[in-house]
């Protein structure tokens, strides 16, 4: 399974004990990881793509179930997964000549959840959680 190369932006604190913890928390956005919050956002925003990734947080599919699914062509959904690949939204594995996706890992279905959450609370007027502010 090929990967594309994340790139490594500067951290927001150069030297940080945590890097993990500075580079989640920085004190503001460096330019570089502005740069790849948006394109995350910017991925998910394009309604046929925000219905692949959803489907993926429900499983594994192939291409073409994924096409049926979102009731586009399969070539069409191979170009929307090839973005979502890029930005390591979706993986892949290969299975003779079939092609299985999913999701990346745990952070986009809880990426998608919150998405869904924030807009059960602006549809429903429900207030925020006090324990979260």
């Amino acid at each position: 399974m090929s990967r594309a190369a994340t790139p490594r932006p500067a951290l927001a604190r150069p030297g940080a004990d945590d890097p993990i913890a500075a580079f989640v928390s920085p004190e503001e956005l460096t330019p570089e990881l502005s740069l790849l919050v948006s394109q995350t956002f910017q991925a998910l925003a394009d309604p046929t793509r925000a219905r692949i990734v959803y489907a993926l947080t429900r499983g594994e599919r192939s291409v073409g179930d994924l096409a049926a699914a979102v009731g586009v062509s399969p070539s069409a959904t191979s170009h929307h997964l090839r973005s979502l690949r890029d930005l390591r939204i979706v993986r892949y594995r290969r299975e003779g000549n079939r092609i299985f996706y999913a999701v990346d890992d745990a952070h986009v279905v809880a990426l998608f959840q919150e998405a869904l959450h924030h807009l059960a609370h602006v549809a429903f007027a429900l207030p925020d959680h006090p324990e979260q502010q």
